[in-house]
Protein backbone atom coordinates (compact mmCIF):
# COMPACT_ATOMS: atom_id res chain seq x y z
CA UNK A 1 0.00 0.00 0.00
CA UNK A 2 2.71 2.25 0.66
CA UNK A 3 4.66 1.57 -2.32
CA UNK A 4 1.23 2.35 -4.19
CA UNK A 5 1.18 5.55 -2.52
CA UNK A 6 4.64 6.67 -3.65
CA UNK A 7 4.09 5.95 -6.96
CA UNK A 8 1.27 8.33 -7.69
CA UNK A 9 3.29 10.51 -5.61
CA UNK A 10 5.85 10.30 -7.77
CA UNK A 11 3.67 10.23 -10.80
CA UNK A 12 1.71 13.61 -9.58
CA UNK A 13 5.31 15.38 -8.85
CA UNK A 14 6.52 14.47 -11.94
CA UNK A 15 3.32 15.63 -13.93
CA UNK A 16 3.67 18.98 -12.09
CA UNK A 17 7.43 19.39 -12.82
CA UNK A 18 6.95 18.55 -16.73
CA UNK A 19 4.12 21.01 -16.98
CA UNK A 20 5.64 24.23 -15.14
CA UNK A 21 8.13 25.01 -18.18
CA UNK A 22 5.47 24.81 -20.84
CA UNK A 23 3.73 27.71 -22.37
CA UNK A 24 5.65 30.18 -20.47
CA UNK A 25 5.12 33.47 -22.12
CA UNK A 26 8.35 35.78 -22.49
CA UNK A 27 7.69 39.22 -21.83
CA UNK A 28 7.96 41.98 -24.56
CA UNK A 29 11.63 43.79 -23.24
CA UNK A 30 12.51 46.11 -26.49
CA UNK A 31 12.30 49.62 -25.66
CA UNK A 32 10.09 51.80 -28.05
CA UNK A 33 8.88 55.30 -28.57
CA UNK A 34 5.32 56.55 -28.93
CA UNK A 35 3.04 59.93 -28.99
CA UNK A 36 -0.99 59.94 -27.60
CA UNK A 37 -2.79 62.26 -25.37
CA UNK A 38 -5.33 59.96 -23.18
CA UNK A 39 -4.55 56.90 -25.34
CA UNK A 40 -5.77 58.13 -28.42
CA UNK A 41 -3.65 59.37 -31.50
CA UNK A 42 -5.90 62.28 -32.53
CA UNK A 43 -7.36 65.43 -30.55
CA UNK A 44 -9.67 68.03 -31.59
CA UNK A 45 -9.06 71.44 -30.62
CA UNK A 46 -11.53 74.83 -30.76
CA UNK A 47 -10.12 77.20 -32.97
CA UNK A 48 -10.48 79.76 -30.60
CA UNK A 49 -8.00 78.37 -28.26
CA UNK A 50 -5.24 80.28 -26.85
CA UNK A 51 -2.75 78.50 -25.06
CA UNK A 52 0.43 76.21 -24.62
CA UNK A 53 -0.16 72.90 -24.82
CA UNK A 54 2.41 70.11 -24.16
CA UNK A 55 1.71 66.65 -26.29
CA UNK A 56 4.11 64.24 -24.78
CA UNK A 57 6.22 61.34 -26.30
CA UNK A 58 6.96 58.69 -24.13
CA UNK A 59 9.90 56.20 -24.21
CA UNK A 60 8.97 52.48 -22.50
CA UNK A 61 12.06 50.64 -21.37
CA UNK A 62 14.63 49.68 -18.97
CA UNK A 63 16.81 52.77 -17.52
CA UNK A 64 19.26 53.62 -19.93
CA UNK A 65 22.48 55.07 -19.24
CA UNK A 66 23.39 56.89 -22.56
CA UNK A 67 21.15 59.98 -24.16
CA UNK A 68 18.72 59.10 -26.76
CA UNK A 69 18.16 61.36 -29.54
CA UNK A 70 14.84 61.18 -31.05
CA UNK A 71 13.54 63.28 -34.65
CA UNK A 72 10.33 63.99 -35.28
CA UNK A 73 8.36 65.60 -38.12
CA UNK A 74 5.58 68.50 -37.63
CA UNK A 75 2.99 68.27 -40.79
CA UNK A 76 1.00 70.65 -41.57
CA UNK A 77 -2.40 70.89 -43.38
CA UNK A 78 -2.97 72.91 -46.01
CA UNK A 79 -5.64 75.27 -43.92
CA UNK A 80 -3.49 76.41 -41.24
CA UNK A 81 -0.55 78.39 -41.01
CA UNK A 82 2.62 78.53 -39.17
CA UNK A 83 2.73 81.72 -37.22
CA UNK A 84 -0.96 82.42 -37.41
CA UNK A 85 -2.70 79.42 -36.03
CA UNK A 86 -0.32 78.04 -34.16
CA UNK A 87 3.54 78.19 -33.37
CA UNK A 88 5.91 75.34 -32.12
CA UNK A 89 7.75 76.48 -28.91
CA UNK A 90 10.86 74.09 -29.26
CA UNK A 91 13.14 75.35 -31.99
CA UNK A 92 14.53 72.09 -32.96
CA UNK A 93 12.76 68.72 -34.21
CA UNK A 94 14.36 66.63 -31.75
CA UNK A 95 14.10 65.55 -28.38
CA UNK A 96 16.94 64.22 -25.95
CA UNK A 97 15.87 61.54 -23.81
CA UNK A 98 18.56 61.76 -21.08
CA UNK A 99 19.06 58.73 -18.39
CA UNK A 100 16.10 58.43 -16.14
CA UNK A 101 13.60 60.82 -18.40
CA UNK A 102 10.73 58.65 -20.21
CA UNK A 103 8.88 61.30 -21.17
CA UNK A 104 9.43 64.17 -23.13
CA UNK A 105 7.33 67.52 -24.50
CA UNK A 106 6.57 68.92 -27.49
CA UNK A 107 5.38 72.25 -26.95
CA UNK A 108 2.50 74.27 -29.86
CA UNK A 109 1.15 77.84 -28.64
CA UNK A 110 -1.87 77.51 -30.51
CA UNK A 111 -3.60 80.90 -31.46
CA UNK A 112 -7.16 81.85 -31.89
CA UNK A 113 -7.76 82.10 -35.66
CA UNK A 114 -10.94 81.53 -37.47
CA UNK A 115 -10.39 78.12 -40.14
CA UNK A 116 -11.82 77.46 -43.39
CA UNK A 117 -13.94 74.25 -42.59
CA UNK A 118 -13.10 73.08 -46.57
CA UNK A 119 -9.25 72.87 -46.03
CA UNK A 120 -7.54 70.33 -43.84
CA UNK A 121 -6.99 71.86 -40.76
CA UNK A 122 -4.62 69.43 -38.95
CA UNK A 123 -1.09 69.30 -37.06
CA UNK A 124 0.49 66.02 -37.51
CA UNK A 125 3.29 65.26 -35.38
CA UNK A 126 5.28 62.44 -36.69
CA UNK A 127 7.71 60.29 -35.16
CA UNK A 128 10.72 59.73 -37.37
CA UNK A 129 13.84 58.20 -36.19
CA UNK A 130 16.41 58.19 -33.42
CA UNK A 131 20.03 57.37 -32.70
CA UNK A 132 19.95 54.37 -31.66
CA UNK A 133 17.42 52.42 -34.24
CA UNK A 134 14.60 51.97 -31.08
CA UNK A 135 11.67 51.27 -32.32
CA UNK A 136 9.11 54.22 -33.27
CA UNK A 137 5.15 53.41 -32.25
CA UNK A 138 3.77 50.96 -29.84
CA UNK A 139 4.86 46.91 -31.12
CA UNK A 140 3.74 45.20 -33.98
CA UNK A 141 3.11 45.66 -37.81
CA UNK A 142 0.71 48.88 -37.06
CA UNK A 143 3.27 51.00 -35.34
CA UNK A 144 0.16 52.66 -33.73
CA UNK A 145 1.18 55.56 -31.68
CA UNK A 146 3.99 57.09 -33.82
CA UNK A 147 2.30 59.69 -35.10
CA UNK A 148 -0.56 62.15 -33.37
CA UNK A 149 -3.11 64.21 -35.58
CA UNK A 150 -4.21 67.48 -33.75
CA UNK A 151 -7.70 68.66 -35.73
CA UNK A 152 -8.55 72.94 -35.24
CA UNK A 153 -12.21 73.17 -35.67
Amino acid sequence: MKRIINIICLSVLSLFITSCNKELITPYDNPFFYIHLNQASSVNIQSTRNETVDYNVYFSTKMQYDPITLKYDVIVGNGLQEGVDFELVSTTKELVFKPGYFEMPISIRWKSNPIDPAKDNTVTIKLISNDKNITIGLPGPDKNQSEFKIVKI
